[in-house]
């Protein structure tokens, strides 16, 4: 019997296609909990998806826990004609589909004059791929149910805001994916290119072992397969013969690869292989009294941003400040908290590490108001250190978050499995548990680690890559 594919294959095989081959030919199950399950998918909580559907008319919800089970009882609503039916269940042999919506439209159909469109509800405010092929697939079951193919697909956000999306502007897309899926099902390994997707993925290792074993070159930072190609086309296949060749050689293998990226894989490769770093370029920053770094947590699954964490350095003197809500409803006031203190030091460079932070702060702000001094200064003053470093140090790294670069230059933080994921089952289980409390104090550690590891980066950038 062949394995299921639902719409979470088309997720883990965007990820990393080998994710759908061990999850069936490994002889070992390696699941992720179901609220991990939900985090990487960007989904919500059930209680957060019924704020987002209760106002619906005629709302019912699939209850039974089996897939046959709850397919039949999909279908009893549908036969039905229910408005709104909350999370049903779509099965056709061996593909299970598990839509957040079915949501009735007028038209014709086995059904009578109605047919349903398929919606899934999520966090982000943006149709990602991944949500399109989900979408298709859900549209071929679909048809298979009720003789109609919807025309579009939807994705709901916590907001509450529906964007639609046109089937078959995907469709060709869909179809090529699901071919290889099917593949990879009955036995064909993909070929293994390593990216950061992976990392989510509980076969990471495993993926990851099979190409530093081969030195593949997805083991570069941000390469793109299309370049891998490339390169492997011209008969460069490994990290070695990568960092041998020079930028000359590798312009007369590669011309349709610009002189900048050639010169930057090959450093990468030299990099890898030697195990050390390479400075490209001087990295400038300000000189302040008083340095600030900055680092937010969130849980995804209740679309929540529950704590802004700062680290202030002055004259190597540091302090830890956390501006922290208890549940949504404090949101506001750890706001107001925040603006006051970004008040308080507003010639004060605030240091974080990616794009994250710029998207929460201008998120609030819309929300609940700044003052014209704060606005300026988090306009001036932000400072994104991975936008610094990139152009400047090449790491002997395939992935440069601040886990892995702050380890790198030596920090290690307090807790063995300190992660982001980690960090929101933490909170979710404080969060239904308010006694746990010290699962609240391993977040605040968490958090105060994190800043940490920003500004010992800052320091390194400071000490190695500035004139």
């Amino acid at each position: 019997m062949l394995s299921r594919i639902t719409e979470k294959t088309f997720y883990k095989y965007i990820k990393c296609p080998n994710w759908v081959y061990f999850d069936v030919h490994k002889d070992e199950d390696k699941l992720h909990e179901p609220l991990m399950e939900k985090l990487i998918e960007d989904g919500l909580l059930r209680e957060k998806q019924m704020e987002v559907v209760t106002d619906r008319q005629d709302l019912c919800e699939v209850t039974a826990e089996d897939p046959d089970e709850a397919f039949s009882q999909t279908l009893a609503f549908m036969a039905e004609g229910r408005q709104t039916i909350f999370r049903g269940v779509l099965v056709d042999k061996h593909w299970v589909g598990n839509p957040d919506l079915l949501e009735k439209v007028e038209g014709k159909s086995k059904l009578g004059n109605y047919y349903y469109v398929a919606a899934d509800i999520k966090r982000s405010s943006s149709i990602k791929d991944d949500y399109k092929f989900q979408g298709c697939f859900y549209a071929e079951l679909l048809e298979k149910v009720q003789g109609v193919k919807p025309v579009q697909g939807y994705v709901v956000n916590s907001t509450k805001e529906v964007m639609p999306f046109v089937i078959d502007e995907f469709e060709a897309e869909f179809g090529l994916t699901l071919s290889e899926i099917e593949k990879i099902v009955t036995g064909d390994k993909p070929t293994h290119f390593v990216t950061s997707g992976c990392k989510q993925s509980p076969w990471f290792k495993e993926c990851r072992e099979e190409s530093e074993i081969c030195e593949d070159l997805s083991l570069l930072n941000r390469v793109w397969r299309n370049e891998v190609s490339v390169l492997n086309d011209a008969g460069v296949k490994t990290i070695t013969e990568l960092s041998l060749k020079s930028v000359t050689d590798l312009e007369r293998l590669a011309p349709n690869l610009s002189l900048h990226r050639l010169e930057t894989m090959r450093d990468q490769a030299i990099a890898i292989k030697d195990g050390r770093h390479m400075i490209r370029a001087n990295v400038e920053m300000p000189e302040a009294k008083v340095d600030l770094y900055f680092d937010i947590e969130s849980d995804p699954l209740r679309d929540f941003d529950y704590l802004f964490g700062i680290l202030a350095v002055e004259d190597g003197q540091e302090k830890y400040d956390a501006f922290f809500a208890q549940d949504p409803s404090q949101e506001a006031e750890m706001w107001n908290e925040f603006i006051m203190y970004i008040e308080r030091h507003i010639d004060s460079p605030i240091y974080h590490y990616g794009w994250f932070e710029k998207v929460v702060i201008n998120r609030f702000a819309a929300k609940y108001g700044i003052s014209e001094i704060a606005r300026e200064a988090l306009d001036r003053n932000m400072i994104d250190l991975l936008e610094l470093l990139r152009p400047s140090v090449i790491f002997p790294l395939s992935f440069y978050s601040l886990k892995d670069i702050a380890s790198y230059i030596g920090f290690k933080w307090r807790s063995d499995d300190a992660s982001g994921a980690n960090s929101v089952l933490w909170f979710e289980e404080w969060f239904e548990d308010k006694s746990k409390k010290d699962l609240l104090q391993k977040i605040y550690e968490y958090n105060e680690d994190d800043v940490i590891a920003t500004y010992k980066l800052q320091r390194w950038l400071r000490e190695n890559a500035s004139l």
